[in-house]
């Protein structure tokens, strides 16, 4: 476990290096609503046996102080600070969810930093169900999450023991930082700005997901000037966890090919 102090926050972040070789890639992985950094371990046990890897804890999540943000461009700034602590010339960006509209905001307003990007079960814009931010704003009033479908976002055959191994990961985001992050969702628009990142892009999507549907990653496709778009099957919103065998190999080609 690392840390920064960032604009008065400390921010901590998982520093992972090959133990055997030069790193190929660096590679900074941002997670999404109400998450932290450990949703991604298993993954990047994987990933860093070839490239070096950070996952942040975004500011109030995990880790990190500070109360959350209501846009993805704050976190940005946020992002894009940390890879300048690094020293890193430049990196992959990979944002899942919500972290993958900070990843478009790092690369619009930190271009220089950004040599491409991983785009995970995510969107140029991701619009938010007026109930969810409802209840949301409800809970966070009260100072308590509300019961959710611990499934929701999950493929049908995806096992329960996968499910609650997510869930454990996301426990304990306070419930005013997850109501601001699904106003940064829900506010999050680069629709007409994609043409501008040109960078080696990878979109992937699980088949299965109904919160960011394959349509917003063919939209990332066909409009981000080299992006690429991969499915993973049996899987629905969170394919890190979900298919990790297919997940990882789609990473590392793409990462491999840079």
């Amino acid at each position: 476990m690392s840390s920064a102090r960032i604009e008065d926050l400390v921010i901590h972040y998982d520093h992972y290096l090959p133990s055997h070789r030069a790193a190929a890639q660096r590679v900074i992985y941002i997670h999404g609503t109400g998450c932290n950094a450990k949703v991604f371990a298993p993954h990047l046990a994987v990933i860093s046996q070839a490239h070096e890897v950070v996952a942040v804890d975004l500011p109030g999540h995990g880790r990190s102080g500070g109360g959350g943000f209501r846009s993805v461009t704050d976190h940005a700034f946020f992002v894009g600070a940390l890879i300048e602590r690094l020293g890193w010339e430049s990196c992959i960006v990979a944002g899942h969810s919500l972290g993958g509209g900070i990843a478009l905001a790092v690369a619009i307003y930190f271009e220089t930093l950004v040599s491409g990007l991983l785009l995970i079960d995510t969107g140029a814009r991701l619009r938010v169900s007026p109930s969810v931010i409802k209840s949301a704003r409800i809970a966070a009033g009260a100072g308590a999450v509300l019961d959710n479908d611990s499934r929701l976002g999950f493929a049908k055959s995806t096992p329960r023991s996968v499910v609650d191994q997510v869930n454990v990961a996301n426990a304990g985001c306070n419930a005013e930082v997850i109501y601001k992050d699904w106003i940064a969702d829900d506010s999050c628009d680069f629709m007409t700005r994609l043409a501008k990142i040109d960078v080696p892009a990878l979109a992937i999507c699980g088949v299965e997901d109904p919160l960011t549907p394959i349509k917003y990653h063919e939209h990332l496709r066909d409009n981000l000037p080299q992006c690429e778009l991969v499915t993973v099957a049996n899987a629905g919103h969170w394919p890190f966890a979900e298919n990790p065998t297919e997940f990882n190999a789609c990473v590392l080609e793409f990462l491999n090919r840079q």
